[in-house]
């Protein structure tokens, strides 16, 4: 049956508009000039006959073939991929009947459709759908929640079978040999030490290797968490690949002024002789093929198993769109010639299976964790012997081959020696040897007395958690569960789509402002090692365009830091506020200037929060003087709530706390007494700035003015920090992207005992280095 376009709902998109004319600059913008920032740009509505053409303005962007730190143009060339992003994913969510998910499975449309009919252009700014909230109609509200829910899960649904795209592309990909340990022994070997730095590699880009727009969304995701992106590459032998990055002349040419992605009829035939599949993802067959984990026979699972007629709709039946196919919630498939329940939970287990085989074969691949340094996420050389027996950062590899606890055995041989094997059973097993010191002498090498216990130190604990990491809710064979990922960072996409500089006569300005702030961000890293530092949303587009040129990323962020510096994809939500109101206030203090240039509740009230009540009274008030300089001098008129760059939050995830688990009570309740205080904290800055604005004769916007638009369903949440990537939770192919697992022995999702309380496990960047973003 044909799929027709959502009536409801696409009434609220934006249509593109042309732009001023785009002037090109090749400058390192922000890279050396520190001089005060100039007041931002307007964002007011352009009248279309003072524009130029849109497609015209990005022709003249000057885009390098070769991987480059981040100018004006290819910021610019950013914004327009993620346009292009953004728009691909509203034609997915809105397609009626895709993945035999109809509109009509949300209940009785009438009064919506009268509804939406009332509306004009004009009502795009406003949250779709509040003018039913304010009726008292409970039908048509439960109607449009359920309809967001059934946009969500379409879009959910693409999003799954796009990571799978994206490893079958993977995996086609030209390159070097996978990684060996042999590699990590050997001074300046290509394969290891030298494979960020040597850019001897390349990879020949032309039109007809680019992959299709949601594959290449999940690359762009990818490479978005730098060292996962690394040390992927390294084990897959990616030299030339990795050193080039995103082919920015090329993606930019493919994108037209409606954001639409066009190539040859070369580079869609080139791509399915290469992978196998449809260029189009929902061309692409409705069942997932794979090989049975336990009995190696070949099993088709339906992608969805949530698809109804399309006039279905039964009231007294819930919405449920959980499913128990490959690409739902709740994967369940039972296969029939062994018995066994293939589920997420024993794909996880599986994936570890298949990598500790690699690692006792004859390549001696090391497990994932064990490559890069936790500390600098640099690749270090292995050294020799004796001190490589007791090497902390390959523990790990040292004792799963070792005969401890039979543990080879046990693990090769897990997927037909226990009913339904999870990471659970690993973890059992590798808990036993770190509590036996007889075991870890052996793995070690020690050879003092025998009477004394014998335990590991923390960095050999740190890379066990480091390598468990990579297993726990995450089966893809890459370090971290892209289908997530990518739905958290659609959030920072939809803010740019929001916001809206793409359009805006002053884009180069704005351009050159980020560019600056971003190399102040950096400078503010470097003198700050172990703290964290959190962007802003104008930040944040610079930090995310420099590390699509991965290459040139790392060589700025080694050379400012002697770090590699991750971009943590998941952050509590509570510790990123924290981290942000930090960040703030060090800016103002080393700059004189407003970090985040917004005038939103959330903002006003971090700038609050860094006055000196003393200072106040005398008036001699630094913080307060630059906050006051921000209203006086006009700049703030300019930085409307929903329209500025304010916390870049797309990293943003609850914390998710089991409560019938009491071993993870004490930790679970030190971070909600520190969450606490700091709401406490932000909760009296915000009293404060409304006594300050008022004496000023301003207002701030109240706390309940923020609303969210869910796929036409308007959400409120009372601070820019957080969103509602969890207001559909069950959706989705892998595990809730919106939440962080609270660890602690025992819990899903926790490391092995012995090693700590577990925050790489739960999504950490694993020591000091990692930031927020």
């Amino acid at each position: 049956m044909s799929r027709r376009s959502s009536i409801f709902g696409r009434l609220g998109r934006r249509t593109s508009s042309a732009t001023a004319s785009i002037a090109t600059s090749n400058e390192k913008d922000g890279q050396g000039n520190d001089d005060k920032l100039a007041p931002p740009p307007a964002y007011t509505t352009v009248d279309e006959s003072a524009t130029a053409n849109l497609t015209a303005a990005f022709d003249q962007l000057s885009l390098s073939n070769a991987a480059s730190d981040p100018t004006v143009d290819t910021c610019l060339a950013h914004l327009k991929l993620l346009f292009a992003i953004q728009s691909m994913k509203e034609e997915v969510g809105y397609t009626d009947g895709l993945w035999g998910l109809w509109d009509f499975l949300a209940g009785p449309l009438d009064h919506l459709e009268h509804t939406y009919k009332k509306k004009t252009p004009s009502d795009s700014k406003k949250p779709l759908g509040h003018d039913v909230l304010e009726d008292d109609d409970k039908v048509a509200k439960k109607t449009l929640e359920n309809l967001s829910k059934i946009r969500e899960k379409r879009w959910a649904l693409f999003l799954a079978r796009a990571t799978q795209r994206y490893e079958a592309w993977w995996k086609s990909l030209p390159g070097g040999q996978p990684l060996t340990g042999k590699d990590m022994e050997e001074d300046t070997s290509f394969g290891y030490e030298t494979f960020p730095t040597d850019d001897s590699a390349t990879f020949d880009w032309s039109e007809d290797k680019l992959p299709p727009l949601d594959v290449l969304m999940v690359w762009h995701t990818h490479m978005l968490n730098p060292r996962a992106f690394l040390e992927d590459a390294m084990l897959a032998g990616l030299r030339g690949f990795w050193n080039r990055g995103l082919p920015w002349h090329l993606v930019n040419a493919a994108i037209d002024s409606d954001f639409s992605y066009n190539v040859s009829d070369q580079c869609q035939t080139q791509w399915t002789n290469q992978t196998g599949l449809s260029w189009d993802n929902q061309s692409d067959p409705l069942v997932k093929v794979l090989q049975c984990p336990k009995c190696n026979k070949g099993l088709s699972i339906p992608w969805t198993t949530c698809s109804r007629p399309e006039d279905f709709y039964d009231e007294t039946e819930p919405l449920d769109l959980t499913g128990t196919g490959f690409g739902d919630g709740n994967l369940k498939h039972l296969c029939e010639s062994c018995g066994i329940v293939i589920c997420k939970e024993l794909l996880c287990a599986f994936k570890f299976v298949k990598d500790v085989e690699a690692l006792l074969g004859p390549a001696n691949q090391p497990m994932p964790g064990t490559v890069l340094e936790p500390t600098t996420g640099r690749p270090a050389t292995v050294p020799p012997e004796p001190e490589r027996s007791i090497y902390p950062r390959t523990f790990p590899n040292r004792l799963l081959k070792s005969g401890c606890n039979s543990i080879r055995t046990k693990v090769t041989t897990l997927m037909t020696s226990k009913p339904n094997p999870t990471m659970q059973d690993i973890r059992v097993e590798i808990e036993a040897i770190l509590g036996n010191s007889t075991w870890l002498r052996e793995i070690n090498k020690y050879l003092s007395p025998r009477g004394a216990a014998y335990r590991v130190g923390r960095a050999s604990k740190l890379s066990i958690r480091k390598m468990m990491a990579h297993y726990w809710e995450n089966f893809s064979p890459f370090a971290l569960d892209l289908a997530g990922a990518v739905v958290r960072q659609g959030i920072f996409i939809e803010k740019m789509y929001k916001i809206d500089w793409l359009h805006s006569p002053s884009a180069t300005d704005t351009m050159k402002r980020l560019l600056l702030k971003y190399a102040r961000f950096f400078t503010i890293m470097q003198k700050n090692p172990t703290k964290m530092a959190v962007p802003t949303l104008d930040i944040d587009l610079a930090w995310h365009t420099h590390q699509l040129s991965p290459s040139k990323y790392y060589e700025y962020s080694i050379g400012k830091t002697d770090k590699f510096i991750d971009h943590d994809d998941k952050v509590e939500e509570g510790k990123l506020s924290e981290q942000f109101e930090w960040t703030s206030k060090e800016y103002q203090d080393t700059y004189g200037e407003v970090y985040s240039e917004c005038t939103c509740w959330y903002c006003e009230s971090i700038r609050t929060s860094h006055v000196n009540s003393l200072g106040q009274v005398l008036g001699v008030s630094k913080s307060e003087k630059i906050a006051e300089s921000f209203h006086a001098s006009g700049k703030a008129k300019f930085c409307p709530p929903d329209k500025s760059a304010h916390i870049s939050s797309h990293n943003a995830v609850m914390l998710h706390v089991d409560s019938s688990k009491p071993d993870l009570t004490t930790q679970n309740r030190v971070r909600m007494q520190l969450a606490a205080l700091h709401q406490k904290r932000l909760d009296a800055a915000y009293a404060k700035a409304k006594k300050r604005a008022e004496k000023k004769g301003r207002t701030i916007p109240p706390r309940d003015s923020t609303y969210y638009d869910h796929w036409g369903y308007p959400y409120y949440m009372a601070g820019p920090y957080m969103y509602p990537i969890w207001f559909a939770p069950g959706l989705y192919y892998g595990w809730n992207p919106g939440y962080i697992a609270g660890c602690g022995t025992g819990a899903n999702g926790a490391c092995a005992a012995g090693t700590c309380g577990g925050g790489v496990a739960a999504g950490g960047c694993g020591g000091a280095g990692g930031c927020g973003g």
